[in-house]
């Protein structure tokens, strides 16, 4: 069974200041309102803003640099601060579909989403299987609203252009409860395939965390 994600707990890279200086340096080789176009953020004159899970963050590609706008001095995760460069990096500007799929339907997903990259809905599971209304209080929190579809459904603004969702079926005496995380059908012309399993490892560890903003 998968065991929760906290997107802090690597050992090797744990923070966002340690991304690795290759992927600023793609970022400083695009020009920079192309990127914030692209991926739905805007460009301040020396860094970028951008929306993730409903938060809003600084990204400055000269002083490699990574932060929560109402919390400067917070040090984010490693996962945090890949989606964010990778996004300003790859996103190609593409709206969303408007159409969820699970992550094993995008173009090379069946073979990457397993094994380690198995998306982590353990947690989900456990915390809202008997009590699909808080699944709905968190998403609505972090900026989400009700979708279509299960017990309990969520879409949940991931990023600007690339909304993220979780179906919740609740658990009886009968049937263990399951959930399903989806994405955007569009989700693969904004990251690659492991910066969407970060993305979604951020989401469940924002949804089912103690202390929430």
């Amino acid at each position: 069974m998968n065991q929760p994600v906290d997107p802090q707990e690597n050992q090797l890279f744990r923070f966002a200041d340690q991304l690795p200086p290759a992927l600023w340096q793609d970022l400083k080789a695009r020009p920079p309102a192309e990127a914030a176009e692209a991926a739905g953020a805007a460009w301040r004159s020396d860094h970028f803003e951008m929306s993730m899970l409903g938060r809003d963050f600084g990204i400055d590609p000269e002083g490699q640099r990574v932060w929560l706008l109402h919390d400067p001095e917070h040090r984010l995760s490693f996962q945090s601060g890949l989606v964010l460069v990778s996004a300003l990096i790859r996103g190609l500007g593409v709206p969303p579909a408007g159409r969820m799929v699970t992550p094993q339907e995008l173009p090379g997903g069946a073979q990457f989403f397993q094994g380690p990259h198995a998306i982590n809905k353990a947690p989900l599971e456990r915390l809202f299987g008997h009590d699909p209304a808080l699944l709905v209080e968190r998403a609505n929190k972090m900026g989400g609203q009700v979708s279509e579809g299960a017990d309990a459904a969520v879409m949940v603004p991931g990023l600007p252009l690339l909304p993220l969702y979780v179906l919740l079926w609740a658990g009886d005496e009968e049937f263990e409860a399951r959930a399903v995380v989806g994405l955007d059908a569009h989700a693969h012309h904004q990251l690659a395939l492991d910066g969407l399993w970060a993305l979604t490892n951020l989401m469940v560890f924002r949804l089912t965390a103690d202390k929430h903003d």
